[in-house]
């Protein structure tokens, strides 16, 4: 949940406070990721070995914090350069529907969102000249209030990943995990909405690519990569014959590509001179595309996903969104299968916003990988001990099919 936070010196922390940042990598640190309580003065003892600043969550701390108003970008990313930001609070979205009730309201719309993105992408690869898009913002919108009164519902839709339309379940995943990690930002709803679009149609010009080469195994050669990375410019081509379009979902098709370090395309823009909304839309299109099976590579786990995105920061991604993404979504997003330390398997059905390396779970497999006969419902945060009496953990996230498990065959209603 994003909320106002401030910076301040380790020396000047108080028991009860929320630790939301550091001035270094989490990773680099004995502490948990997702953040954590200043609980006594051995906690404070232990921070001044690392930090000299910290960031403090005002709105979960347990003590008066004063507020603060800072300088962000616009869509809420932070280090703007203050000649192009403004002064703003973010918006702070609360969750105000069950995981359950969310996901049973918003299954139809899920699959309308899905069959309205493959039917844009089938029109254009048929030839189609003109197709009016105003449908599917409509639909975009409403996924976003979707993702605003629960973030975990549209993600515990989207784990269908079908291999033959991988571009249609690529861009709808996409736009989930942005209006995800736009939401954690305390993005606007109308950038929101932008957003949604944006990342659904940031891939509208591989419609014009020749099938062959999007699915073809092994690398690609030289003349092959030129002409895939025109898909950019021919979704730019595309968009631009569409009335209505907001800058902001121009600038997401035109800078997808680009990255930090200035090794991306079309432009080889860097740092700065990448929107704020075009990193996002290139972080989550990196992090979608390697936790799915595509033909010429296999798909990570989550875990590993986010590893190679920690090794990334700095350099392809700016390293503060890097570990704002992984805040957002989670080491094991909704969805992820794990396996627990008890030996048993589970499906993470929803985070714990304070604890996101404690989820909530359906464990579907008991500790000899025996199919329970009901899968029984978990809330890592409330039970930390096994039956033996040891810690319960995640130890590692696995891939879909794992032990014969389909996350996507899940019922929720088993919970």
């Amino acid at each position: 949940m994003p909320v106002d936070q401030k910076n301040i010196p380790v020396d000047q922390l108080q028991r009860g406070m929320y630790i939301a940042k550091l001035d270094r990598p989490w990773i680099e640190t004995p502490f948990p990721l997702q953040g954590f309580f200043v609980r006594d003065l051995k906690d404070i003892d232990l921070l001044r070995r690392f930090c000299k600043e910290v960031w403090i969550d005002i709105a979960r701390s347990r003590v008066e914090v004063p507020p603060v108003v800072h300088d962000i970008e616009p869509g809420g990313l932070p280090n703007a350069d203050a000649s192009a930001s403004k002064t703003r609070r973010p918006q702070v979205y609360r969750t105000t529907v069950s995981m359950p009730q969310e996901v049973s309201a918003s299954r139809s719309l899920h699959l309308e969102i899905t069959d309205s993105v493959t039917q844009v992408f089938t029109s254009y690869r048929s030839g189609s000249k003109s197709v009016d898009l105003q449908e599917t913002q409509d639909k975009a919108a409403r996924m976003v209030e979707s993702v605003i009164r629960n973030p975990d519902a549209m993600v515990w839709l989207s784990r269908v990943r079908d291999a033959d339309a991988y571009s249609y379940h690529h861009a709808l995943r996409c736009s989930i995990w942005a209006i995800v990690f736009g939401r954690h930002l305390g993005i606007s709803k109308k950038t929101l909405d932008n957003l949604a679009m944006g990342t659904l149609m940031m891939d509208l010009g591989k419609a014009r690519l020749p099938s062959g080469l999007i699915s073809k195994r092994g690398i690609l050669t030289a003349a092959e990569r030129v002409e895939l990375r025109r898909h950019v410019d021919y979704s730019l081509e595309i968009i631009a014959g569409m009335p209505g379009m907001s800058d902001q979902v121009v600038q997401i098709i035109a800078e997808h590509h680009e990255r930090y370090d200035g090794t991306g395309y079309p432009k080889m823009l860097a740092g700065r001179d990448i929107s704020p909304l075009g990193k996002i839309a290139g972080l989550v299109d990196t992090y979608d595309a390697m936790t799915s099976e595509r033909p010429y590579a296999r798909a990570l786990t989550s875990v590993e996903a986010v590893s190679k995105l920690y090794e990334l920061r700095g350099t392809e991604f700016q390293a503060q969104l890097v570990e704002e993404f992984i805040q957002a979504i989670g080491v094991y997003p909704t969805g992820s299968l794990v396996h627990l330390s008890s030996q048993e398997i589970g499906v993470v059905i929803a985070q714990n916003p304070d604890r996101r390396l404690r989820p909530k779970l359906l464990v579907l497999l008991d500790a000899d990988k025996k199919v329970l006969g009901k899968p029984r419902y978990l809330d890592m945060m409330s039970v930390t001990h096994d039956q033996r009496g040891e810690p319960l953990r995640i130890l590692t996230g696995l891939l879909p099919g794992a032990y014969g498990v389909d996350p996507a065959r899940v019922q929720l209603a088993a919970a």
